[in-house]
């Protein structure tokens, strides 16, 4: 646990050597899911941690933005003492999370891994895509359904408080990183969905994969792979597709010099 002053962020450390790998998830999942992930990169240093009102760390007033969250990640890693460089791996919300972290902290930050990431016009684009409401709809499908077409507008419809519609104006924001390296991984994310009725699913996954594509556009050096065989949630479905993404960009960014946070020019 490390005290932010004013509440506890819980994170575990794993391995030895530099780049530190940094594992950020998404909105549906705890960071212990990241646990085997963890286990399977070799030859440096790990770190999961759990936002505030997520898992083991302290609850957290609201709303909060995303800006908000990755000022809590640098002060956690200033406050730990977790050198740079990093290598930011995000799912879902935390890939929109380390897209911004790596805006706000570009020298210390010597790769990017996107895993099934929020896109900032995913709601607009998804939202009207949903099958009209029917009697005999699960449960699942209209609490999905309502949190796509409008319900993520309220800060209540998330664990964290999140205030989406601040945090995908500063999600927009992120039109560049340069050229750092950028690695996107796309899941089989509708192919799997059961909520969603079978003759959609190729449709909307096409809808996703198109989104997840329009990353490579921020950064000049851009690689791209696929987990169709997997769901979302690539570190329960497909662990090993992860940490063989990251183990390989360890081993390209080894050696990039990056500044410690406190010292980054402004």
């Amino acid at each position: 646990m490390v005290d932010l002053g004013g509440h506890r962020l819980a994170l575990a450390v794993s391995g030895t050597g530099s780049p530190t790998v940094i594992l950020e998830t998404g909105l549906g999942a705890e960071s212990d899911e990241w646990a085997v992930v963890q286990q399977q990169v070799t030859g440096t240093r790990t770190l999961r941690y759990d936002r505030g009102n997520r898992g083991s760390s302290d609850p957290t007033s609201g709303p909060r933005t995303a800006l908000d969250m990755v000022r809590d990640l640098a002060a956690l890693l200033q406050i730990a003492g977790v050198e740079p460089p990093y290598i930011l791996v995000g799912h879902s919300f935390g890939g929109l999370l380390v897209r911004l972290f790596a805006r706000e902290h570009p020298d210390s930050v010597a790769g990017l891994i996107l895993v099934d990431a929020m896109h900032p016009d995913q709601f607009e684009v998804f939202g009207p895509l949903f099958p009209p409401q029917k009697p005999a709809d699960p449960p699942e499908l209209v609490k999905a359904r309502n949190f796509w077409q409008g319900g993520w507008r309220s800060p209540d419809s998330t664990t964290e408080h999140i205030d989406f519609s601040v945090s995908l104006g500063q999600a927009r924001a992120v039109a560049s990183l340069g050229s750092v390296p950028l690695h996107v991984i796309i899941a089989g994310t509708f192919l799997h969905q059961q909520l969603v009725p079978p003759a959609l699913r190729n449709k909307l996954q096409e809808h996703w994969q198109a989104q997840q594509l329009d990353f490579l556009k921020l950064s000049t050096r851009t690689t791209c792979s696929f987990a169709l065989d997997s769901g979302h949630f690539v570190q329960r479905d497909a662990p090993s597709v992860l940490s063989d993404a990251i183990n390989a960009m360890v081993e390209e960014v080894r050696g990039r010099p990056a500044m410690p946070l406190q010292q980054r020019a402004r």
